[in-house]
């Protein structure tokens, strides 16, 4: 494990546990060398939420357009990063990912595509269910609540929740199979969510909310 993953995986540690972080399911974490983690996506902290439950280093798929700037190209590819432009048809990204895979690592991936600062999750993309099928990597689910809260931890809110591993998708892919199993994975990270939006509302917690400025311009995106 690379020291600057260390370091920040500890520093990310210590601020969520300080901030009352419950995580569920962590005996579903599996040995497996080759893991595909699949995960809802709510805000830039979601890596750091996932990397602290995960014994190993991992693999992140990130959005092409951290690569534009230094720092960010520079960080993310130290840290593991694997650059996959919005197109999903980027072959050579996808070879990357599969060459990780096949390796023995972990690989993160957030099958939404983008962040949903609403935290309500959209359809999946097919990605995860290729990638798992061409490596035979078993699919880990997990789920994230409250994530964007990462620096206020005196909401105590934030909530990971780590599903049972998925076996891959058998013989050859075709159509049927790819929209099945994902759509199988979507199931599997929206019960999490919803297990995860359950305990809070029994904890008597909030969901986090939109900052107005970036309500207005989510609006717009949308």
């Amino acid at each position: 494990m690379k020291l600057l993953y260390r370091v920040g995986r500890a520093v990310a540690a210590g601020i969520l546990h300080l901030g009352g972080v419950q995580i569920i399911g962590r005996e579903n974490i599996p040995d497996d060398k080759s893991l595909l983690i699949i995960c809802n996506h709510v805000s830039y902290a979601d890596p750091l939420a996932v990397a602290i439950v995960y014994p190993r280093q991992l693999s992140f798929v990130a959005k092409e357009g951290f690569k534009k700037k230094f720092y960010t190209r520079w960080l993310y590819g130290y840290l593991g990063a694997l650059f996959l432009s919005k197109d999903e048809n980027d072959l050579s990204a996808m070879r990357a990912v599969i060459k990780k895979l096949k390796s023995g690592c972990a690989v993160v991936i957030f099958p939404e595509g983008t962040r949903r600062f609403d935290q309500n999750m959209v359809d999946f993309k097919a990605g995860a269910s290729y990638l798992s099928q061409r490596t035979q990597a078993r699919v880990l689910p997990m789920a994230v609540l409250n994530t964007g809260d990462f620096w206020r931890i005196w909401k105590r809110n934030i909530i990971i929740m780590i599903g049972e591993p998925i076996e891959p998708p058998s013989g050859r892919l075709d159509n049927t199979v790819l929209t099945e199993y994902t759509q199988l994975y979507q199931s599997k990270v929206g019960q999490l969510v919803e297990q995860a939006r359950q305990i809070l509302q029994a904890q008597g917690k909030k969901m986090r909310q939109i900052p107005r400025k970036r309500k207005d311009e989510y609006k717009e995106k949308k």
